[in-house]
């Protein structure tokens, strides 16, 4: 029997994991040779500063799905929306911010893909090992439908 040359992931069944210590979270869904994507989610008040890896060999695509983001690259800051698309040289740290009432999303891919990063099990491991923070496809699911709080 001939292996698949390809793959489907349904989205809305995935755990999302954080980034950092920061309120990003993303769903991974391709795992390639020469690629990795996931969906990312910042909810409102979220904020993933700029990495300061500017070492790092990593080609990024991002294309907003829902909502509003402040890009901040290379020491510019812009206003992302819904149907943006941004493409991002490698060494160049990409930072987020959600100063919006609406989860904002997007999708990311980067080429090549981190080497550690090679099936959903892996990056679970990862998490688990480092005592990041994993969401269940449900609370990801509640977090997109959610506005923050007035107050």
């Amino acid at each position: 029997m001939a292996t698949k040359r390809y793959s489907r992931t349904r989205t809305s069944t995935l755990e999302a994991f954080q980034h950092a210590k920061d309120d990003y979270w993303y769903r991974p869904v391709v795992f390639g040779k020469n690629l990795f994507t996931y969906v990312a989610y910042v909810p409102p008040g979220g904020f993933m500063p700029p990495h300061g890896h500017e070492e790092d060999p990593y080609e990024l695509s991002v294309f907003m799905l829902q909502g509003e983001l402040e890009i901040m690259l290379d020491g510019d800051t812009f206003v992302a929306s819904a149907g943006d698309a941004i493409h991002v040289e490698p060494t160049v740290s990409l930072g987020v911010r959600n100063v919006t009432d609406r989860t904002a999303a997007f999708v990311l891919t980067f080429n090549p893909p981190p080497p550690s990063i090679t099936s959903i099990e892996a990056v679970r491991e990862r998490y688990e090992r480092r005592g990041g923070g994993i969401k269940a496809a449900a609370e990801i699911e509640a977090l997109m439908a959610s506005e923050r709080p007035a107050g």
